[in-house]
């Protein structure tokens, strides 16, 4: 039972009522929304105790058209007779509308019920056009306006024909008016957009909306210059471009938006634009989403130069438009200011990467770990690692073991990579945990590996492992996946070959021979990272503190 915008008691118990009337019914979805259409309308005198459809009024036009389609009218007109529904702009009808489709194992699309304590802050003029691309039932619509906005400057669009006609009642039942103008259509956002110019648009575009194979191929055809066919970039990117001289757009979307590099072509297109822009850290706002998410303002026509941050606890602080660079166009937006100068002194260090000198590969996908992991070490048996099982620079002791045979599994990557000395992370983590296997090893998915062709690994494990790392990977990607675009991009400094020995020296005493403490060890390490980036002590204490 999805109660969504509905916060008053007694509210929801008549909102469970009306759902278990319907569960009791044979009725379909759309059915059911038609039912409590003429509920609501009736408790708030919009149409009459026994409506006569007149086609006088707009409302009655769509409520005719929409009955026509069905033998079982009266059914239909009387469901909810019984119930007084009063209108209070909490969009009852679209919170009944979900509820049933959970009722019925309906897909949401990725479309997730936008909390109203997240629109407090946006104030749309009432002379002013608005537009909401993926408006769903509305529910966004009635929170940013207000009861003397011109009905005739607001515009909405949805794929979802039944969500179209729950925003157009709700604009009746907001506005008290059964003859307001409709600018509802139906139109898919990814696939064109209009010619239409609006003063502002604000929307929470559908996230991770499953496409076949097919359709994904078409939407990159169709947009190149994004290289995705991910919804929310298609649609801001329609957007932007529908924006009036002086417009504004609010665009809620997954943080991830902010630096995986799947999304850098439509970051490096908002950076390139004349665009104001603001962030908003909104981490987990949305019931039942486990991403974290941002709001992202951009205002037209202006030239900022820097990027303004708002985190959860209202701090705001500027992030310089030159700092987001190529090749992903990262925004490191849970960076402060001091993170930001941190950040960039290191990456204005010589450095190269592992974009092009390194092979990455996944643990091993089983398709069932309960069939193929086993407890206990038996003959042609071996054991299997798991990202749990990794700490810093060794793995715990094994938990499970595998009979290798590769042809049964689900996903194996080329077998040569597990049969040498390779580091293993950790793939779910919010900060960098790895391990030099030298024993070829097998691992599970929940780990990954890379294989350095260049440089030292004893010297990329013994970096990696640094809280100085962790920071640098925390700050640019808020993450807890690591993922491979992470590790390539992270810099890892040209260094003598004196000091990559001098490394080696100290791994092979503390790591391999465990001569000495695992924390001096490291503080040694540190020393040297904070000397190749010329970090000071005041910087590396603040950065130990950051953990």
């Amino acid at each position: 039972m999805y109660y969504l915008s509905i916060k008053d008691k007694e509210r929801k118990k008549l909102l469970s009522k009306i759902v278990n009337d319907f569960k009791n019914t044979n009725f379909s979805i759309e059915e059911g929304v038609l039912a409590l259409s003429f509920a609501i309308l009736r408790s708030n005198k919009l149409i009459g105790i026994n409506p006569q459809i007149n086609k006088k009024s707009k409302l009655d036009v769509l409520l005719s058209e929409w009955l026509k389609k069905y033998s079982n009218q009266e059914k239909i007109i009387n469901l909810f007779n019984q119930y007084e529904i009063p209108n209070l702009d909490d969009d009852i009808l679209g919170t009944f509308y979900q509820s049933i489709q959970d009722i019925f194992q309906k897909s949401y699309s990725g479309a997730y019920y936008t909390p109203s304590e997240l629109l407090g802050g946006i104030k749309i003029p009432p002379d002013k056009s608005i537009l909401d691309p993926c408006c769903g039932s509305g529910g966004i619509l009635l929170n940013v306006l207000t009861k003397t906005h011109d009905p005739t400057k607001i515009f909405a669009r949805d794929i979802d024909e039944i969500a179209i006609k729950i925003c157009y009642i709700n604009l009746i039942l907001f506005f008290n008016n059964k003859n307001i103008t409709s600018n509802i259509i139906k139109h898919d956002i990814t696939l064109s957009r209009t010619n239409e110019l609006f003063d502002f648009i604000i929307t929470n575009p559908p996230w991770g909306s499953k496409f076949n194979f097919k359709q994904k191929e078409n939407l990159i055809k169709l947009y190149p210059e994004l290289g995705t066919s991910e919804i929310f970039s298609i649609s801001l990117y329609n957007t932007t471009k529908m924006l009036g001289k002086k417009g504004e757009l609010y665009f809620f979307l997954p943080h991830s938006f902010l630096n995986v590099a799947a999304h850098r072509k439509i970051r490096n297109y908002i950076f390139n634009g004349k665009y104001e822009i603001s962030i908003k850290l909104l981490g987990n706002a949305f019931k039942g989403v486990l991403s974290e998410s941002i709001l992202l303002h951009i205002k037209n026509n202006s030239d900022g130069s820097n990027v303004h941050i708002q985190n959860k606890e209202g701090n705001i602080y500027k992030l310089p438009i030159k700092n987001i660079t190529s090749p992903d166009f990262i925004i490191s937006a849970t960076s402060k200011t001091h993170d930001s100068l941190i950040i960039e002194k290191i990456y204005k260090t010589e450095h190269i990467t592992l974009n092009h000198d390194a092979i990455f590969a996944l643990g091993i996908v089983t398709g069932n770990n309960k069939k193929y992991l086993i407890e206990e070490k038996i003959k042609n048996s071996e054991v299997i690692f798991r990202g749990k099982d990794i700490d810093k620079y060794t793995f715990k002791e094994p938990k499970y073991f595998i009979d290798f045979q590769p042809d049964l599994y689900q996903q194996v990557a080329n077998i040569d990579y597990y049969r040498q000395n390779k580091i293993v992370y950790r793939f779910i983590c919010d900060k960098i945990v790895c391990v030099l296997d030298k024993n070829n090893s097998l691992i599970l998915n929940s780990a990954n590996l890379l294989i350095s062709t260049n440089y030292p690994m004893e010297t990329i494990v013994s970096f990696f492992n640094s809280d100085i790392y962790t920071f640098i990977y925390r700050k640019k990607f808020h993450s807890r996946k690591l993922l491979k675009s992470h590790l390539q991009s992270l810099p890892l400094p040209v260094l003598p070959k004196e000091t990559h020995q001098f490394i080696y020296c100290l791994y092979e005493n503390a790591i391999m021979k465990r001569n000495e403490n695992l924390a001096i060890f490291q503080r040694k390490v540190d020393e040297i990272i904070c000397d190749v980036f010329l970090l000071n002590k005041k910087q590396y204490k603040y950065i130990k503190g950051e953990k």
